[in-house]
């Protein structure tokens, strides 16, 4: 498979900002479709500047919302759950997008992004 093709297939072309496989100790919160409360401890298997993929025993539907807390700093962000799909193991690995975006929850340098059509020459 050719780069480009490597890329298209796992969404990478796509993205708004780089994904780095970076394991974040968090505590997550949020209800499961059954509407019971659930929470957990985990660390992310990958972020980026606009959320991240995290693995996670409660089931989640894509839509609903979840509470993250960096459990290194204590901050908190909602995120909507993106994708979820179920590992062999039985946990889901779910793909998160932060509903405010626009800070740096994972305190890591990432330079702005910025496209093409707004750059300007002097």
């Amino acid at each position: 498979m050719t780069a480009s093709r490597a890329e298209k297939y796992s969404g990478a072309a796509h993205r708004r900002s780089k994904r780095l496989p970076l394991r974040v100790p968090i505590q997550v919160y949020g209800r499961t479709p059954d509407n019971h409360p659930f929470r957990g401890h985990t660390r992310t298997i990958s972020v980026n500047a606009f959320g991240g993929n995290i693995s996670i025993a409660a089931p989640v539907v894509p839509g609903q919302t979840i509470l993250l807390v960096h459990s290194l700093t204590q901050e908190e962000r909602e995120c909507r759950v993106m994708n979820v799909s179920q590992t062999r193991r039985g946990m889901y690995r779910v793909g998160i997008e932060f509903v405010r975006s626009g800070d740096n929850f994972w305190h890591l340098y990432q330079p702005l992004q910025t496209s093409p059509s707004s750059s300007t020459s002097v």
